[in-house]
């Protein structure tokens, strides 16, 4: 993974982008400290990783080497409020932002930049009005690094994802403050820079998601109707291909505003209802700011089951104001200093934390050896293994490895592809099975590991499946017993694979296919783990044991699975939510329960459409109909 070569990767992005020092380093740390990072006399934290990288043009994935623990948990505090805040979940994000001020943002200005613009994204998603408030403090965050900005002219300027951001969210408070002239010229440059700009994908469609929402509405106020619509139903679309929860309300809000707009109003509607029951569903005060906003406008006659939902209660915040930052420091520390925190050194940190032992750990995965070496320094693991060892511990991946190498990077644009197979053919999953066996030799134990399982795919028989994914357990854990798994620590494969035993089983033994789950759950309640990993396996858990449950008729353990914690944590990603009341709603029928069971029909319609699953909405508004008299439109 060579994860001692943050200088040499920065100075060869540098080189590559033909940039000088001066340049690259401009807003985010002087040239003295650029100079020693790239000749490796000094250390550098992941957010300044990511700035100088995002600078250069280059793949910005964080660096895994922190200057200590606070650093790490400071990075990866900032993660969860992301996480927090893209679910809506604000008073969780509030939670986690307050954390960073405790640790004193790890003495670190592009934490506490990030740390400012999180805290306006938390105020605009709570429905707070307060609009020079939130420029001021968009505008504050952005000096930190950009103390002379010109925002009509910064176009020439190499631009971090963070202020990037921030350029965003002062676009959207100069609209409402009038100022709309300054606002599309922001979002111009915006668009021009993201055209241009060398970030991954699925990053660079995040930010033109949050663009679009900006110079939609201002589309809108520009009464340029044709065009807003088409530019907030185009990157509505994108987020549904790229399953990005996050801008996917606000944008398919726009949408319906658009349609409105040009006409349409029955299509109009469908968005507004879908964007309001998705939002009711999970608690946020975004369906109430979008009824409002439709009765205030007098745009719709709203039907009389969505216009007696109940308001879902605003939640504020107090609002964060700029402090100094001369006291921060730039991100650089000193390289050879005993607190720098290794991947090794964090992965030691966790385990000895946890009281596991260096064989329950590495079980199956490498030698009790190699992960001594792993931990002392003395051996750098690669990337795929670095991953199974941190979700052993409980600890998601995502966001903080950077991927050194052509091979890795193709790596996982295929496996988020196979990860996403619902908008593909069976024969571009063929395809992209074929690439990914092709870049993997027999001795890549985890990556034929998720080969083996993605091969699943295109199995149809359930004997099949069960027997592959036993197959693909074994590369690991050859002697597994779901029974004793609360003796296990588990990767997010390993879990992925017992999963889909366990939902493969509930056509041929539904007493197995129980077992399995409940034993996923019981693993859940036991073990220590972090609230993104939980996010991105778990969730799935829940919506297969209620779909397993359902196939079962077991209709009472099946309503009863949606416990107030259960919905706590499907919060974290609408669209599983949305396959989960899928079911729910038609168990809570069965057994008689039918004014919740009609609500949660209605949220699960919204959510399958939002998700552009007509198909799956018109089956259960049939069904509805059919087997309990209840219409559901």
């Amino acid at each position: 993974m060579g994860v001692r070569n943050a200088g040499k990767a920065i100075r060869e992005a540098r080189l590559k982008a033909g940039l000088t020092q001066e340049q690259l380093s401009e807003g985010v740390c002087s040239v003295l400290s650029l100079s020693r990072i790239e000749n490796g006399s000094v250390g550098i934290s992941p957010v300044t990783f990511q700035a100088l990288m995002a600078h250069a043009g280059a793949p910005c994935e964080v660096y895994p080497i922190f200057a200590g623990r606070t650093d790490f948990d400071c990075f990866y505090t900032l993660n969860r409020a992301r996480f927090y805040l893209g679910s809506w979940q604000l008073s969780q994000a509030y939670e986690e932002l307050n954390k960073l001020e405790e640790w004193n943002f790890a003495d670190n200005k592009l934490y506490y930049q990030e740390y400012l613009y999180l805290n306006g994204r938390l105020q605009v998603r709570s429905g707070y009005a307060d609009h020079h408030a939130l420029y001021d403090l968009f505008s504050s965050a952005l000096h930190i690094t950009r103390p002379e900005i010109d925002y009509s002219d910064f176009h020439h300027l190499l631009l971090s994802i963070v202020e990037i951001e921030l350029l965003i969210g002062v676009a959207q408070e100069l609209l409402y403050l009038g100022k709309s002239d300054l606002c599309y010229s922001i979002c111009s440059q915006i668009a021009s820079y993201l055209e241009n700009a060398e970030i991954d994908y699925l990053k660079k469609d995040y930010l033109y998601a949050k663009y679009a929402i900006v110079y939609t509405k201002y589309l809108l106020e520009m009464k340029d109707y044709k065009k807003a619509l088409a530019i907030a139903d185009h990157h509505r679309h994108k987020m549904v291909q790229n399953s990005e929860d996050s801008p996917l309300l606000e944008l398919t809000f726009l949408t319906s505003l658009g349609y409105y707009h040009t006409g349409e109003m029955e299509t109009a509607y469908i968005y507004f209802k879908n964007t309001f029951y998705a939002a009711h569903s999970i608690d946020s005060y975004y369906a109430v700011m979008c009824r409002n906003y439709v009765l205030n406008e007098h745009m719709f006659a709203l039907d009389d089951y969505l216009s007696q939902m109940d308001d879902i209660p605003q939640i504020t915040f107090p609002i964060k104001k700029a402090i100094t930052t001369s006291d921060l420091t730039d991100g650089t520390y000193d390289f050879f200093s005993a607190d720098v925190l290794t991947i090794g050194r964090l992965i030691h940190e966790l385990r000895a934390e946890q009281g596991l032992s260096l064989t329950a750990l590495c079980q199956g995965l490498c030698s009790k050896s190699k992960l001594s070496k792993i931990e002392n320094d003395a051996l750098q693991p690669d990337v795929f293994l670095t991953e199974a060892l941190l979700q052993r511990l409980g600890i998601s991946e995502c966001g903080f490895t950077f991927w050194g190498s052509e091979r890795e990077s193709r790596l996982y644009e295929l496996k988020f592809k196979l990860t996403h197979t619902r908008l593909l053919t069976n024969e571009q999953i063929e395809n992209y099975l074929h690439q990914f066996h092709s870049l993997i030799t027999k001795k890549d134990t985890t990556l034929m590991q998720r080969y083996t399982f993605d091969c699943n795919l295109l199995l149809s028989s359930p004997e099949e499946c069960i027997q592959s994914l036993h197959t693909a357990l074994a590369y690991t854990l050859p002697d597994f017993d779901i029974r004793f798994i609360y003796n296990y620590h588990l990767s997010h494969s390993e879990l992925s694979i017992l999963n889909n035993i366990g939902f493969q089983y509930r056509n041929i033994d539904g007493n197995k296919s129980n077992l399995y789950f409940a034993k996923l759950l019981d693993y859940l309640s036991i073990h220590s783990l972090d609230i993104l990993f939980i996010n991105s396996v778990f969730l799935l858990t829940l919506y297969k044991y209620e779909h397993s449950l359902y196939t079962q008729h077991h209709y009472h353990e099946a309503a009863d699975l949606f416990t107030s914690s259960n919905h706590q944590l499907l919060k974290g990603n609408l669209a599983t939510f949305g396959y989960f009341l899928f079911y729910y709603c038609q168990c809570l029928a069965e057994c008689q329960q039918y004014e919740p069971a009609t609500k949660f029909a209605h949220y699960a319609c919204s959510i399958q459409e939002l998700y552009e699953l007509n198909a799956n909405s018109e089956v259960l508004q049939r069904e509805f109909f059919k087997d309990f008299s209840i219409n559901i439109i």
